[in-house]
């Protein structure tokens, strides 16, 4: 779009907005690997994914699994070392240079720490103007300020009593809002969320919970919503694709996953989130499942086969030999397991 935020957009959403049900975000067998002194650390392997568009689709998993560098391959920072990356009909992949600055414009990124992702020396509203300065929007010095005061006013900062202060000056809850401001300035087709609540207070968690959900309807993002805690997920995310040591176990409707979860390992991770009455599976009516070992193999040697089988209750010599792949075992239901708790 090339169009400037107006109360008009933030009520109604963008005009021509495509409907919702055909994938708006692909990712398409994407491999991401760090070479180390230590040897080649397996971040991501071989992820397949759709986001329909105008949907949420979390992902989920302990730390280490691989989230925040799939998260990051999507926006190319940096690019995946292998697999494709689309959005509509455009592959991030192939781009390079200008191509790539420009088509930037589509997606966007909050990132984890709310603060640290600031540049401390600037003023808000310098921040929030710099993505339309690196995209070379032509617009006069008022119409900047409008629009960037308009993307300020969306996530509830008062232009006025913020836009000249700096990140220092504000609790985390606020820079949260800063940093979403500053992806929705550009209005961005596609969000992708790095642990955006996890570093604030439960109650500040559900202000930015809710405003991101109001911001998804407001203009019909597409999100991409990266997080350790089922709680949240189980409150904003249409789908949710489950993660571990760089691969998708199981892909599922929120609420047929945590109905049924299919994956072992999906059990495990409901099993231990905590609630005011218990775990999250116990208010599910759920039986607990435990890990035979509680320490997560090293990405730079991950295990043959079904990379959880060194942790798995359930595992059999198939599951050393055989990688398992992602099958339909429900509409709209699909597990990477040998024996999983739900069959087709």
């Amino acid at each position: 779009m090339t169009g400037s935020i107006t109360t008009d957009d933030i009520t109604s959403g963008p005009a021509g907005a495509d409907p919702a049900g055909e994938a708006k975000l692909v990712v398409d067998s994407v491999t991401v690997e760090y070479t180390t002194r230590k040897g080649t650390v397996h971040a991501v392997t071989d992820v397949s994914l759709e986001v329909p568009r105008g949907s949420t689709l979390a992902l989920v998993g302990e730390s280490g699994c691989g989230k925040s560098s799939l998260g990051r391959a999507m926006l190319q920072l940096p690019r995946p070392t292998s697999g494709s990356v689309r959005v509509d009909d455009t592959d991030l992949c192939t781009l390079s240079g200008a191509q790539l600055k420009h088509a930037r414009k589509m997606i966007q990124m909050v990132f984890q720490d709310p603060i640290s992702s600031l540049n401390p020396r600037r003023t808000v509203r310098d921040i929030v103007a710099e993505g339309l300065e690196i995209q070379g929007v032509k617009a006069g010095k008022a119409e900047m300020r409008r629009r960037v005061d308009a993307a300020l006013e969306a996530v509830g900062l008062d232009p006025a009593h913020a836009g000249d202060r700096r990140p220092s000056e504000f609790s985390g809850g606020q820079c949260q809002r800063i940093a979403l401001a500053r992806a929705l300035v550009l209005e961005p087709e596609v969000l992708v969320c790095d642990e955006p609540v996890s570093a604030l207070d439960v109650s500040v968690q559900a202000q930015i919970l809710n405003l991101l959900e109001d911001m998804k309807q407001r203009y019909r993002l597409t999100m991409v919503f990266i997080s350790h805690d089922l709680s949240v997920v189980h409150n904003i995310a249409d789908e949710v694709a489950v993660m571990y040591l760089g691969t998708v176990c199981e892909v599922a409707d929120t609420q047929a996953l945590y109905r049924a979860p299919a994956h072992p390992y999906t059990m495990l991770l409901i099993s231990s989130a905590p609630t005011l009455g218990g775990t999250l599976a116990d208010t599910m009516g759920e039986a607990p499942i435990a890990a035979t070992s509680s320490e997560l193999p090293s990405p730079l040697d991950p295990p043959s086969g079904c990379r959880f089988r060194t942790r798995c209750p359930r595992a059999t010599e198939l599951c050393a030999s055989e990688r398992p792949q992602l099958v339909d075992i429900a509409p709209g239901h699909k597990v990477a397991c040998h024996h999983p708790l739900k069959e087709n």
